[in-house]
């Protein structure tokens, strides 16, 4: 597959600010092309088919430097258009449309095209997320799984799915994951076998400017190959939600805002989390915390700390009584 690498070499070369392609032979019943398009330097790979075929004229596909669309072609053809915008994904995109190109080289029938492509995007848009860099650590899906783990017990309790969904403002950028008025609930996730949990900032646990705060602490295990998955959680919460189109919508963004855009919760199936133990705590005069007031110092900021949980005993708070506050 090194000659489809060697002709965007030469195309770019002699094309200059031209867009160009040039047949590239899969088999004998397809037409396929290699092309560069000249303003932005995107590399293309082309499918030509002829224009009955079955498949949607705005059909598009984009995944992570990749974008795939139907574009009209000569007369009673269409094209379809494989475009790499993210050229640090070059090489990983040549492996792509290797894969591609094996399965198409058996593929007779244009009508089983579309679908052979959508399988091969299944299979590789995940692939091209880890190398961006833009899956969430382990570290990440635990925690996101805690938050929806206490999101999906509010549901359950609540008669108001609008305000229960709308309660969850740790993605809009608040300093607490869950706030209702003047209260608010801060989830933290924590291996089985760790006694302590990480507070990010001096404001995340300030219960001086709040009626109710409480620290609600989930002990995860994780598994691989498990079925209690992210993915499956998240499928949880939309079933619950899916005859309310606009709160499905609002529940999406806030996914969107914690790093997993749509339909992109299907990457998140393989580590499966077991549920220890859940305890909340109500964070009030006497708690072990770093606020400004303990602090002192105006000019400190931005402060992290451990808490040991073997010391908030004295403060366990019914997790009843958390749920009414947020619902």
């Amino acid at each position: 597959m090194n000659n489809i690498k060697n002709i965007w070499i030469n195309q770019e070369l002699n094309s200059g600010s031209f867009t160009i392609r040039e047949h590239f032979f899969v088999n004998e019943s397809l037409n396929c092309f290699v092309g560069r398009i000249g303003a932005s330097n995107a590399k293309m790979f082309q499918i030509e088919l002829d224009k009955g075929t079955q498949i949607h004229k705005n059909y598009l596909k984009r995944f992570h430097g990749v974008e795939i669309r139907v574009l009209d072609s000569k007369k009673d053809r269409k094209d379809i258009t494989i475009i790499l915008s993210d050229n640090d994904l070059l090489d990983v995109f040549i492996l792509f449309l290797e894969d591609l190109i094996r399965s198409l080289k058996t593929t007779n029938d244009e009508n089983d095209i579309p679908l052979v492509l959508n399988e091969k995007v299944e299979y590789w848009r995940k692939l091209f997320a880890k190398i961006k860099g833009e899956l969430l650590s382990k570290e990440r899906q635990r925690g996101l799984y805690g938050e929806l783990t206490f999101l999906n017990s509010l549901l359950n309790q609540s008669n108001d799915f609008v305000q229960t969904i709308s309660t969850w403002t740790g993605p809009d950028g608040s300093n607490q994951d869950f706030s209702n008025g003047l209260s608010a609930v801060e989830v933290k996730s924590s291996k089985a076998t760790k006694p302590t949990v990480n507070i990010a900032s001096e404001l995340q646990l300030d219960w001086t400017i709040l009626d109710n705060l409480y620290l609600h602490v989930i002990h995860i295990d994780e598994l691989n190959n498990d079925s209690n998955t992210l993915e499956k959680l998240i499928e949880d919460i939309k079933l619950k939600i899916v005859k309310h189109p606009n709160l499905l919508r609002l529940f999406e963004e806030k996914l969107n805002l914690v790093g997993i855009p749509f339909g992109e919760e299907k990457h998140y199936n393989e580590i499966g989390f077991v549920i220890r133990s859940q305890r909340a705590y109500r964070v009030q005069n006497g708690f072990p915390v770093l606020i400004n007031d303990t602090i002192s110092n105006d000019a400190i900021h931005n402060v992290k700390y451990q808490i040991d949980l073997t010391a908030l005993e004295p403060f366990e708070a019914k997790l009843e009584t958390v749920i009414s506050k947020m619902i």
